[in-house]
């Protein structure tokens, strides 16, 4: 299967970028990252954004998300023994990174990250304290904050 036959969006690149530039250790810490950054950002530049949270026991559990991750295993991009992109993953990412710069929220998910740098156990310690996660029921969506 080739990297050019699945049709890659916006979602796609900037987990490719977070992957690239973090050592993210699991799956479910790339859903709290992305949640603790949506919930952070203001609504203005998450406006093409659209990714919906599930409160779980330990975490926040996206769909989409899971999917832009299944895509990206399904095409080899991810390497089979750890969360992180493999060679062919990383030179993708180098052809189409450039897409992410008319974009505001992958600026704001960088500034998020490099808080947390070497750090990243922090974010499954801190999805549990987000007072959107606090309200929110456990297995019910959490409602974030309109436009």
């Amino acid at each position: 299967m080739s990297v050019y036959s699945f049709t890659y969006t916006l979602h796609h690149v900037l987990l490719l970028k977070l992957l690239s530039a973090f050592n993210f250790d699991r799956q479910r810490t790339m859903h709290n990252f992305l949640f603790l950054a949506t919930a952070s950002s203001q609504p203005s530049e998450r406006s093409c954004i659209r990714y919906d949270f599930y409160k779980g026991t330990t975490g926040v559990h996206s769909f989409e998300v899971q999917s832009i991750i299944s895509d990206l295993d399904k095409n080899d991009l991810l390497q089979s023994e750890r969360f992180a992109l493999s060679r062919e993953g990383r030179e993708f990412y180098y052809q189409v990174a450039s897409l992410l710069r008319y974009e505001r929220f992958p600026e704001h998910c960088m500034r998020v990250a490099l808080r947390y740098q070497d750090n990243l156990w922090r974010i499954n310690h801190e999805v549990l304290f987000n007072p959107l996660f606090r309200k929110a029921k456990t297995g019910r969506k959490i409602v974030l904050p309109v436009i």
